[in-house]
Protein backbone atom coordinates (compact mmCIF):
# COMPACT_ATOMS: atom_id res chain seq x y z
CA UNK A 1 0.00 0.00 0.00
CA UNK A 2 1.16 3.47 -0.66
CA UNK A 3 2.36 5.54 2.13
CA UNK A 4 0.16 8.51 1.03
CA UNK A 5 -1.67 10.72 -1.78
CA UNK A 6 -0.73 14.22 -2.57
CA UNK A 7 -4.30 15.49 -3.86
CA UNK A 8 -3.82 18.90 -6.12
CA UNK A 9 -6.49 19.99 -8.81
CA UNK A 10 -7.04 21.02 -11.77
CA UNK A 11 -8.70 24.09 -10.90
CA UNK A 12 -9.65 26.01 -7.54
CA UNK A 13 -12.95 25.03 -6.02
CA UNK A 14 -12.74 21.70 -7.73
CA UNK A 15 -13.84 19.35 -4.80
CA UNK A 16 -10.59 18.19 -3.72
CA UNK A 17 -11.38 18.68 -0.49
CA UNK A 18 -14.34 16.70 -0.41
CA UNK A 19 -13.00 13.69 -2.48
CA UNK A 20 -10.10 13.92 0.16
CA UNK A 21 -12.66 14.20 3.10
CA UNK A 22 -14.51 11.16 0.80
CA UNK A 23 -11.72 9.11 0.62
CA UNK A 24 -10.43 9.41 4.43
CA UNK A 25 -13.35 8.45 5.86
CA UNK A 26 -13.75 4.89 3.19
CA UNK A 27 -10.47 3.75 4.71
CA UNK A 28 -11.73 4.31 7.98
CA UNK A 29 -14.21 2.54 7.37
CA UNK A 30 -12.35 -0.52 6.05
CA UNK A 31 -9.98 -0.46 8.72
CA UNK A 32 -7.42 1.70 7.07
CA UNK A 33 -5.73 4.28 9.60
CA UNK A 34 -5.48 7.43 7.62
CA UNK A 35 -3.81 10.28 8.57
CA UNK A 36 -5.07 13.64 7.05
CA UNK A 37 -3.67 16.69 6.35
CA UNK A 38 -4.00 20.09 4.72
CA UNK A 39 -0.61 21.95 5.18
CA UNK A 40 -1.42 25.16 3.72
CA UNK A 41 -4.95 26.95 3.99
CA UNK A 42 -6.39 30.43 2.42
CA UNK A 43 -9.57 31.57 4.10
CA UNK A 44 -10.02 29.78 7.15
CA UNK A 45 -9.69 26.17 8.34
CA UNK A 46 -13.00 24.34 7.12
CA UNK A 47 -11.05 22.16 4.86
CA UNK A 48 -9.21 21.12 7.52
CA UNK A 49 -11.75 20.83 10.09
CA UNK A 50 -13.64 18.51 7.46
CA UNK A 51 -11.01 16.07 6.78
CA UNK A 52 -10.47 15.71 10.30
CA UNK A 53 -14.00 15.27 11.00
CA UNK A 54 -13.70 12.23 7.73
CA UNK A 55 -10.58 10.94 9.12
CA UNK A 56 -11.85 10.23 13.09
CA UNK A 57 -8.70 11.77 13.90
CA UNK A 58 -7.59 13.34 17.48
CA UNK A 59 -5.10 15.65 15.68
CA UNK A 60 -4.83 18.89 16.51
CA UNK A 61 -5.63 21.26 14.33
CA UNK A 62 -2.27 22.84 14.15
CA UNK A 63 -0.92 19.41 12.85
CA UNK A 64 -3.55 19.00 10.31
CA UNK A 65 -3.02 22.33 9.25
CA UNK A 66 0.18 24.23 10.30
CA UNK A 67 -0.29 27.43 8.35
CA UNK A 68 -3.52 29.12 7.93
CA UNK A 69 -4.21 32.17 6.31
CA UNK A 70 -6.89 34.55 6.64
CA UNK A 71 -7.84 35.93 2.85
CA UNK A 72 -9.16 32.93 0.66
CA UNK A 73 -6.19 33.87 -2.16
CA UNK A 74 -3.20 32.40 -3.37
CA UNK A 75 -0.63 31.80 -0.05
CA UNK A 76 1.99 34.25 -1.67
CA UNK A 77 -0.55 37.55 -1.57
CA UNK A 78 -2.79 36.01 1.35
CA UNK A 79 0.74 35.81 3.32
CA UNK A 80 1.58 39.36 1.60
CA UNK A 81 -1.38 40.93 3.32
CA UNK A 82 -0.54 39.89 7.14
CA UNK A 83 3.12 40.89 6.27
CA UNK A 84 3.90 37.21 6.88
CA UNK A 85 7.04 35.14 5.98
CA UNK A 86 5.85 31.45 5.66
CA UNK A 87 8.01 29.37 7.23
CA UNK A 88 7.27 25.83 6.32
CA UNK A 89 9.71 23.59 9.03
CA UNK A 90 6.34 23.15 10.97
CA UNK A 91 4.61 21.55 7.97
CA UNK A 92 6.98 19.17 7.15
CA UNK A 93 7.42 18.57 10.85
CA UNK A 94 3.77 17.56 10.75
CA UNK A 95 3.95 15.62 8.03
CA UNK A 96 6.73 13.43 9.76
CA UNK A 97 4.59 12.94 12.80
CA UNK A 98 1.23 12.09 10.85
CA UNK A 99 3.91 9.66 8.65
CA UNK A 100 4.72 7.91 11.34
CA UNK A 101 1.87 7.02 13.27
CA UNK A 102 -0.74 6.18 10.30
CA UNK A 103 -1.07 4.02 7.74
CA UNK A 104 -0.89 6.34 5.16
CA UNK A 105 -1.49 10.20 5.01
CA UNK A 106 -3.65 11.63 2.34
CA UNK A 107 -1.94 15.41 1.95
CA UNK A 108 -4.44 17.88 0.40
CA UNK A 109 -2.92 20.46 -1.79
CA UNK A 110 -3.77 24.41 -2.15
CA UNK A 111 -5.38 25.11 -5.55
CA UNK A 112 -3.34 23.68 -8.73
CA UNK A 113 0.29 22.39 -8.67
CA UNK A 114 1.37 25.76 -10.59
CA UNK A 115 -0.40 28.17 -7.00
CA UNK A 116 2.64 29.85 -5.66
CA UNK A 117 3.19 29.54 -1.81
CA UNK A 118 5.91 32.15 -2.37
CA UNK A 119 6.95 33.83 -5.56
CA UNK A 120 9.95 31.39 -5.76
CA UNK A 121 7.92 28.06 -4.49
CA UNK A 122 5.07 26.29 -5.92
CA UNK A 123 2.84 23.97 -4.95
CA UNK A 124 4.71 21.16 -7.14
CA UNK A 125 7.64 22.43 -4.78
CA UNK A 126 5.56 21.54 -2.04
CA UNK A 127 4.34 17.92 -3.29
CA UNK A 128 8.10 17.17 -4.81
CA UNK A 129 9.42 17.51 -1.50
CA UNK A 130 6.47 15.33 0.26
CA UNK A 131 7.40 12.77 -2.47
CA UNK A 132 4.15 11.19 -2.51
CA UNK A 133 2.49 10.19 -6.39
CA UNK A 134 -0.51 13.00 -7.27
CA UNK A 135 -4.02 12.20 -7.30
CA UNK A 136 -5.50 14.52 -9.87
CA UNK A 137 -9.18 16.13 -9.16
CA UNK A 138 -10.55 17.09 -12.33
CA UNK A 139 -13.91 19.02 -13.72
CA UNK A 140 -16.64 16.26 -15.05
CA UNK A 141 -17.23 18.73 -17.33
CA UNK A 142 -16.68 20.36 -20.88
CA UNK A 143 -13.26 22.00 -20.68
CA UNK A 144 -11.36 19.27 -18.54
CA UNK A 145 -9.39 17.54 -21.24
CA UNK A 146 -7.25 20.84 -21.44
CA UNK A 147 -7.20 21.32 -18.14
CA UNK A 148 -6.15 17.90 -16.84
CA UNK A 149 -3.71 17.76 -19.72
CA UNK A 150 -2.10 20.98 -18.60
CA UNK A 151 -1.92 19.76 -15.09
CA UNK A 152 -0.47 16.44 -16.40
CA UNK A 153 2.25 18.30 -18.07
CA UNK A 154 3.36 20.30 -15.35
CA UNK A 155 3.81 17.33 -13.47
CA UNK A 156 5.66 15.41 -15.49
CA UNK A 157 7.68 18.36 -16.38
CA UNK A 158 8.92 18.72 -12.75
CA UNK A 159 9.34 14.78 -12.46
CA UNK A 160 6.51 14.48 -10.03
CA UNK A 161 4.76 11.06 -10.38
CA UNK A 162 0.74 10.96 -11.24
CA UNK A 163 -1.56 8.54 -9.55
CA UNK A 164 -4.96 9.22 -11.48
CA UNK A 165 -6.81 11.48 -11.84
CA UNK A 166 -11.08 11.55 -10.55
CA UNK A 167 -13.23 13.43 -12.39
CA UNK A 168 -15.64 15.33 -9.81
CA UNK A 169 -18.88 16.41 -10.91
CA UNK A 170 -19.84 19.86 -9.85
CA UNK A 171 -23.65 21.09 -10.96
CA UNK A 172 -26.20 18.79 -10.61
CA UNK A 173 -27.81 16.60 -13.54
CA UNK A 174 -27.06 13.49 -15.20
CA UNK A 175 -23.84 13.10 -16.99
CA UNK A 176 -23.36 14.93 -20.52
CA UNK A 177 -21.11 13.28 -23.22
CA UNK A 178 -18.10 15.64 -22.13
CA UNK A 179 -18.21 14.43 -18.68
CA UNK A 180 -18.54 10.45 -20.20
CA UNK A 181 -15.98 10.65 -22.93
CA UNK A 182 -13.18 13.59 -21.43
CA UNK A 183 -11.78 10.80 -19.20
CA UNK A 184 -10.91 8.29 -21.49
CA UNK A 185 -9.44 10.77 -24.13
CA UNK A 186 -7.08 12.14 -21.27
CA UNK A 187 -6.05 8.57 -20.76
CA UNK A 188 -5.54 7.56 -24.20
CA UNK A 189 -3.69 10.94 -24.58
CA UNK A 190 -1.83 11.05 -21.74
CA UNK A 191 -1.64 7.27 -20.23
CA UNK A 192 -2.82 8.46 -17.02
CA UNK A 193 -5.35 6.37 -15.86
CA UNK A 194 -8.90 7.71 -14.60
CA UNK A 195 -9.93 6.31 -10.89
CA UNK A 196 -13.36 6.80 -11.16
CA UNK A 197 -16.35 10.03 -11.48
CA UNK A 198 -17.80 11.15 -8.73
CA UNK A 199 -21.74 12.20 -8.78
CA UNK A 200 -22.66 15.66 -8.03
CA UNK A 201 -23.68 15.88 -4.12
CA UNK A 202 -25.69 18.44 -3.38
CA UNK A 203 -25.18 18.12 0.58
CA UNK A 204 -21.71 18.36 0.67
CA UNK A 205 -20.85 21.82 2.40
CA UNK A 206 -17.20 22.35 2.94
CA UNK A 207 -18.13 25.70 5.20
CA UNK A 208 -20.70 23.76 7.21
CA UNK A 209 -18.33 21.05 7.87
CA UNK A 210 -20.59 18.29 6.26
CA UNK A 211 -19.45 15.47 4.19
CA UNK A 212 -23.28 14.62 2.64
CA UNK A 213 -23.05 11.11 0.89
CA UNK A 214 -19.08 11.55 -0.15
CA UNK A 215 -18.66 8.29 1.37
CA UNK A 216 -21.48 6.63 -0.23
CA UNK A 217 -20.67 8.00 -3.79
CA UNK A 218 -16.35 7.65 -3.03
CA UNK A 219 -17.04 3.97 -2.49
CA UNK A 220 -19.06 2.88 -4.74
CA UNK A 221 -17.74 5.10 -7.95
CA UNK A 222 -13.95 5.29 -6.97
CA UNK A 223 -11.31 2.81 -7.59
CA UNK A 224 -9.43 2.48 -4.58
CA UNK A 225 -7.01 -0.15 -5.36
CA UNK A 226 -5.54 1.89 -8.19
CA UNK A 227 -5.24 4.65 -5.63
CA UNK A 228 -3.78 2.97 -2.90
CA UNK A 229 -1.60 0.59 -4.91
Amino acid sequence: MTRGIFVTGTDTEIGKTAITAGLAAVLKKRGIDAGVMKPISAGGRADAKLLRRAARSNESLDIINPICLRDPLSPNIAAAREERVLDLAPVFDAFNHLSKIHDCVLVEGVGGLLVPVADDFLVADLAARFDLPLLIVARAALGTINHTLLTIEAARSRGLQINSVIYNTLSPGGPDVSAQMSPGVVTRISGVLSAGTVPYDPDVDVDGVCLGGMVDLVEAHVDLGLILG
